[in-house]
This record gives structure tokens, sequence and C-alpha cells, in this order.
């Protein structure tokens, strides 16, 4: 039994219980979308008084610890280094502090470019010059605007950012009896099917490019497929340059302590060489997003003690632009989010290489620790590493990291030999020989986000009434397709009733219905639809599955 979970300290030489903050929050939900009655937190806007950008060379956990650093703004952080803004006197005292650029500007004319290789220091110095090149990170002073483009031998840019030092908090997570069977439960009733389903839906808008139409028409249907589970939620818009760009927010509010919140999410967008046509992103990110919905689809048959939030962002390609307006909403708004759970590529697992990496930083190491020892317990195939890598700052966790809260990235270890990563080879096809990689990724995510949340009991049912929930329940055949008229869909097992939902390629339902007495089959009369591709929901009692089929007139 999982009941406490007990974790070395490198600040205590004992063993500590981990324990959990509360901070209260106050949403204001109206019209579907989602507010927040504060003021933005703006990092890159942040007036500082400084005059030199700074190298520190030493390691993150002592600067964690040190008073002096009060005196400096920390912009980007390493495990052995960090970059500072603050004055160049004040740095000259330091033994192991250099000036990078003594005429330091604004730090909006800065860049941290990720480099996959030797080849991307050159493209990095036509952004800009470059001021320090350091395990794989370029820091540059940009001699332009920012570009999207995809360069050779660069994973990621993104702008400099300032960052919120935080010491680690000793925290506790409380269980009861029964908790554990009901995270088996969820963990069971992840589909395999639908999580393919899920990709293959968003995989086939060609691309998720944030400027695009396709991804408003994605986003439309990630929260219409969401809140038809039961969370609310709506969209949550930000600006990006010229063009506007919206995160999708959804929540599950929890029973007992909803101030405390737990985030589970990923980034909607994709992006390649022509993105604005052809970025499928099956990997980068559906596999993400997917997984946020799949976590929706099945915790939100159960009640928690916690609130939890299921987030897809946008322009997270372009910068990590949609994570960093939430996190800092919910930063300014003072929301006690307590653990942050960030899903970026987790298909690619060739044999030998599957494993699930999560790298974390000081503030989120109990996090991280935590996420291993839960995902070792509900689904022990998983191979889960992780690792002190603060420097890895190139998806949406890192959004929350800069100001402050304990959040994860799960990634595939292997990224970098990935060959469709942001190419428009990106295709769900190319996968599935280690599609059960990734399916294990997102059972992983779920529990931890489960375990976090503290599961109470069944919606509907009482407590002590509640059974563990397998899934059993499974589409195994349906035909014919294409169909024109009527579609017949047989289940692994028999059931006294089925509901059903049809949702055509925009993410509009188009079809529902229901039967009391269904059996092991059923049939849905698909004649007053118009030719197209459609993905059908059934659903009976707190289990579900899903199907994609063609109408064909």
């Amino acid at each position: 039994m999982l009941k406490t979970i007990w974790f070395p300290c490198e600040e205590r030489p004992d063993e500590v219980l981990l324990s959990l903050l509360t901070v209260n929050t106050n949403p204001d939900r109206s019209r579907g979308m989602l507010k927040t009655v504060f003021v933005l937190l703006s990092i890159s806007a942040v007036a500082v008084s400084s005059d030199a950008l700074i190298l520190f060379e030493t390691g993150t956990r002592e600067l964690y610890a040190e008073e002096w650093t009060e005196d400096f703004n920390f912009c980007h952080i390493d495990t052995d280094w960090a970059v500072g803004i603050g004055e160049a006197t004040a740095a000259s005292d330091i033994a192991f502090a250099s000036i990078l650029d003594p005429s330091f500007g604004s730090i909006d004319d800065y860049s941290v470019v990720h480099l996959s290789s030797p080849e991307g220091s050159l493209s990095a110095s036509k952004l800009g010059d470059i001021l320090l090149v350091r395990d794989g990170v370029a820091i540059v002073r940009r001699n332009g605007p920012s570009t999207d483009a995809v360069l050779p031998g660069v994973l990621f840019i993104q702008p400099l950012r300032l960052t919120v030092l935080k010491a680690p908090i000793p925290v506790m997570t409380s269980q009861y009896d029964g908790m554990e069977d009901y995270i088996a439960s969820m963990v069971a009733a992840v589909s395999e099917s639908t999580f393919q389903a899920d990709i293959q839906h968003l995989q086939n808008y060609q691309t998720r490019y944030s400027s695009t139409d396709n991804y408003d028409s994605a986003a439309e249907w990630v929260l219409t497929t969401i809140t038809g589970f039961g969370p609310t939620g709506g969209l949550q818009y930000f600006s990006m340059g010229s063009y506007n760009c919206e995160n999708v927010v959804c929540e599950l509010p929890g029973t007992t302590t909803p101030s405390n919140i737990v985030v589970i999410c990923g980034h909607l967008d994709s992006t390649s060489p022509s993105p604005q046509t052809n970025a499928p992103g099956a990997d980068d990110n559906a596999s993400g997003s997917a997984t946020v919905i799949e976590a929706a689809r099945v915790m939100s048959r159960y009640y928690f003690d916690n609130t939890i939030r299921f987030i897809c962002f946008g322009g997270e390609e372009q910068g990590l632009y949609g994570s960093e307006y939430y996190a800092g909403q919910a930063a300014g708004a003072g929301d006690n989010i307590i653990a942050v759970i960030n899903l970026d590529m987790i298909l690619y697992g060739p044999s030998g290489q599957d494993i699930f990496w999560i790298p974390y930083n000081t503030p989120s190491t109990g996090l991280a620790l935590a996420v291993d020892a839960i995902c070792d317990t509900y689904v022990p195939a998983l191979n889960v590493v992780t690792e002190y890598s603060p420097g890895t700052t190139y998806s949406d966790h890192a959004s929350f990291w800069n100001v402050g809260y304990a959040a994860i990235l799960g990634i595939e270890q292997e990224v970098f030999s990935n060959p469709y990563y942001h190419q428009t080879s990106d295709v769900l096809s190319n996968y599935m020989t280690y599609f059960p990689f990734g399916t294990d990724c997102a059972k992983g995510a779920i529990a931890a986000t489960a375990y976090f949340a503290v599961p109470r009991g069944v919606v509907g049912i009482e407590e002590d009434e509640v059974e563990p929930v397998l899934n059993d329940f499974e589409i195994v055949g349906a035909g014919p397709n294409p169909a024109s008229g009527s579609f017949r869909i047989d289940l692994s097992r028999t059931v006294d009733a089925v509901d059903y939902h049809v949702f055509d390629m925009s993410g509009r339902v188009v079809l529902t219905g229901g039967f009391e007495q269904c059996g092991a089959s059923f049939s849905i009369d698909v004649s007053p639809l118009g030719t197209g591709v459609f993905v059908l929901r059934a659903a009976s009692g707190n289990a579900s599955d899903a199907v994609r089929f063609t109408v064909l007139k």
C-alpha cells in the first residue's frame, strides 16, 4: 500500500516528510470564459535598475541558499551556473561572477537558445551576438526581432525571463485507506484506443500552428471534448505580437480543499519547416494534449479533495507564450498550485530507449521524486528517470518555475534522436510500434495527478459503496466503415445501458443518444450525417471508449 511517501532531501541529512501549503484563490467564471480578476504578473517587462548581465559559476543548489542573491535578478538558471542582472560593482566582489554584457538594456533584447548539435552555435550567431555557450545553451543578444524559424542544430529559442528563487519546501501528501484503489481504477480505465483516436483527430487538422485558424478549431474541439466529460472551462486569450491565441483551461473543482490546485497540462500547438500548412505534430504535442483529454475523461468520474485543472497551451513553439501568460495570471491571483504535471512528447520509445524522463529544478525536487514513486507503484512497466536539470526550460513547465511553482516535465528521453521531431513526418503511424510506451506515460501522469488531487470517491456513489472499477469496456469492432446508413458498435462485454456522442472534425457534437438494454452491441443511424470523418464515444457507467469512422454518401 502506498500510504505515505518518504524521501531523502539534500537539505537535511535525515528523511523528511513531504507536505503541501494552502493559499486561497477566487476565480470568476462568466459566459464560459475562464477569467481571473487579478493583474497579470509580467515577467518579461519587469523593470530593473541594473546595468550588467552577469554570469555566476556556482551550483544551483548553493545559489538558492545564499543571501547575496537578493541583490540580483536571475534570468537563467542551469545546473552549475546562472545568469543574473545586477550592479557590476556588486558582482565584482563575488569570485565566481563575471560580466557578460556591461551595457545591459532590456531583458527583451536577449534570448536563450537551446542547442541540439554543434551546428546550433552557427545558427545562434545569425540571431545576434553570442554572449555565452555552455552545456548546450547559448545566451544571445539579438540584433533583430525574435524568429519562429526552425534553425539547424537549434532545439528551442525562448526569451530571457526573470526567475523566482525559492527555497525547497518540505511537504507531505496525506493518503487514506481506499485512495490506492481509486488511483488503480483510474489507471486501468486509461484506453489506448481512445488515446490514439484523440491523437489522430488532432493530427487531422494538418497544422496546429498558433497563428492559424486550424489551431483555433483544435482548441474549440478540445474544449468541447473536455467539458463534455463534466469539467467547466473556457478559452483564455493572450497576445502573441500581431495576433491573439488561446489556452484551453478546464476545471474539476475540489470538494474539500478547492483552493489547492493540481495542473495537468501540455501544449496544443505544433510546428514544422512548413508550419502554416503542414505541421501534424502527433508526438509534439498531440500526445501531451491527448493525455490531458484522457485524464479529463477518466478523472471526471471521481470527486477529489483538491481542484484539478486540465490545460492545453498555445504559443509554446514560439516561446512558451501561453503558459507564461497563464502562470503569470495564476501567480498574480495567488493561486495555490501545489503540483504541475506537464506532458510534452511521449510517443517515441524504441526498445531500450523507452524512458520517461522527468527533469526538475530545486523547488520541484519533492514533486519529481513523488511522481517517480507513484509511477513505480501504479505503472511498474514504465521506466522513469528523474534528473536534476534546471536548465531544461524548453517546455511549459518552465513558465511555472519562473513564478515559483513546483512543476515537472514528462518527456521521452530520446527526443533529440527522434527523426520526426518538428517535421512534417511527425504522424501517428510512425509511432505505432512504440505505442504501449506512450500509453504508459499517460497512465503515469494521470496517476500522479490523481495522487496529488486526493480522490475521495466515484461521482454519485457513497465512498463506502465503491469498488475498484476496471476498464473491461472497450469497442472491439465497428462497421461498416465507411458507413452511409446504419453503423454497428461491438463491445467487449454485455452492458445494461450505454450512451454515445458523435463528434465531427471541428469538435461539434452532431449525434447523441443511448440504449437502456444494450447487450454487447448496438447500431446507430448515421444517414443524417454528411460525408466526412467522425469520432464516436460510447460510455457505460464510468468506463468509455472511442472509435473513428468515415461516412461516405
